[in-house]
């Protein structure tokens, strides 16, 4: 699968599920931002949602990450009272008093996206002593108010994982995902190799063999094959997937200046 091909599936879609695995944990900073701006560009206007095993938490300092950005909740309707387009204003009038249209929700850019191997920044006692999750800073000292014990990373290379902090979000996504069935979904895993196949890969391969609209692009430089029984609906690529991603900018700044895309 091409770029444009890509862009033909997106254009399609009414669903966009997103995994990043191992290739995107770490590498070189300014690399990793254009990956996830070619990213941002490419869904931004689609109903999305991402997981990422990702725990440095560099995603949320990105646009898909941003807290200020509002967008349509997934899953939601738009608020307009489409069974009232014909009337008359008058008689339209009348009946949103009685009925009153619902409230479109919204949501930020980063209620999209759930980390279920945890997040670095984020504190919580290295013994697991209390369900509490701190923000950075918000313990100078590093250290468990509860017990004394030094704080770790809230994250799955924790001696014990305090899950508490992504199930609110992972809540939200099987929601999000349960609306995918039957619907035109385009499935993108990117970097998803076999260091916890039961977060992404296999989940991804299930949601693709049941929804019979979707379509499943995984890349992944060692691991990008495709399960026999996805034929015809799946393409997999060997290549790195975060310089993958951000070669989608390459195509649209033609003097190299990062400037803004439009793809």
């Amino acid at each position: 699968m091409d770029r444009i091909q890509l862009k033909e599936q997106l254009a399609g879609c009414e669903k966009v599920l997103i995994g990043l695995g191992e290739e995107w944990k770490s590498g070189e900073e300014v690399r990793l931002g254009r990956a996830y701006q070619a990213l941002y560009e490419l869904v931004k206007e689609k109903d999305y949602f991402i997981v990422t095993m990702a725990t440095d938490a560099r995603i949320y300092e990105t646009a898909l990450g941003s807290r200020q950005e509002m967008v349509q909740a997934a899953g939601q309707a738009p608020g307009e009272d489409l069974c009232c387009e014909a009337l008359e204003e008058g008689l339209r009038e009348k009946m949103d008093r009685i009925f009153p249209p619902k409230q479109e929700l919204k949501e930020s850019r980063w209620q999209r996206i759930v980390a279920p191997c945890g997040n670095e920044t984020w504190r919580q006692c290295s013994l697991a002593c209390t369900k509490d999750i701190w923000e950075p800073g918000e313990i100078p000292d590093d250290r468990c108010p509860h017990c004394g014990a030094p704080m770790t990373g809230n994250t799955t290379e924790a001696q014990v994982y305090i899950e508490e902090g992504y199930l609110p979000q992972w809540e939200r996504y099987t929601h999000w995902l349960a609306g995918t069935l039957n619907k035109k979904t385009l499935i993108l895993e990117l970097g998803v190799g076999f260091g916890n196949p039961g977060v992404i890969r296999f989940p991804f391969e299930k949601a693709a063999y049941f929804n019979q609209k979707a379509f499943l692009c995984r890349v992944n430089m060692r691991f990008p094959q495709i399960a026999g029984e996805l034929h015809g609906r799946a393409r997999g690529i060997a290549a790195d997937s975060v310089e993958w991603m951000a070669s989608f900018l390459a195509d649209n700044e033609p003097d190299g200046s990062g400037g803004k895309v439009n793809i």
